[in-house]
């Protein structure tokens, strides 16, 4: 819904494109940068940063409905990628962490679903709400609302006793 947004706000399919392709490449930034950061200020302040990237990528994207300015697009490529690329690895490295032995591949299995789902439903719905309202201004606020969501919840997952009291 990003690229039909922007070019509804009267930009150009190419410089979309292109701005979507930025997207991707920071992904690939994201990972390798929060990566390093979660081994040096720990997981979940790393995470929190990522999806604090992520919403204000998106809030950034929403701006262009008041501002049409490529510069919040760039912002939105910028910082929507860094943050969407990072929480891979993060996840994965406290899923191991959590759940360490034989049967880590079904947990982080089992772990993955609603990722899934959220990729499945989340298109939907945003298509949903827009032909309900004529505005992408209610989907991405709540998608905002789920990266504070997922924040607290490497918060909770990082809070865990150790195992023997430790």
């Amino acid at each position: 819904h990003q690229v039909a947004f922007a070019v509804d706000r009267g930009f150009p399919r190419l410089f979309v494109a292109g701005i979507f392709g930025l997207t991707g490449f920071m992904s690939i930034v994201g990972r390798i940068v929060f990566g390093f950061a979660a081994d040096r200020i720990g997981r979940a302040w790393s995470a929190t940063i990522s999806f604090a990237c992520t919403a204000v990528g998106t809030l950034a994207l929403l701006s262009i409905e008041v501002a049409p300015h490529a510069v919040g697009l760039y912002v939105y490529a910028l910082l929507f990628g860094l943050g969407f690329g990072a929480r891979g690895p993060i996840i994965t490295a406290i899923a191991a962490a959590l759940f360490p032995g034989r049967r880590f591949g079904a947990i982080y299995g089992w772990l993955s679903v609603g990722n899934g789902l959220g990729g499945a439903i989340g298109p939907w719905f945003a298509g949903a709400l827009f032909d309900l309202t004529g505005s992408y201004r209610v989907p991405f606020l709540i998608a905002t609302l789920f990266c504070v969501a997922g924040s607290v919840c490497f918060w909770l997952a990082e809070a865990r006793p150790k195992p023997g009291g430790a």
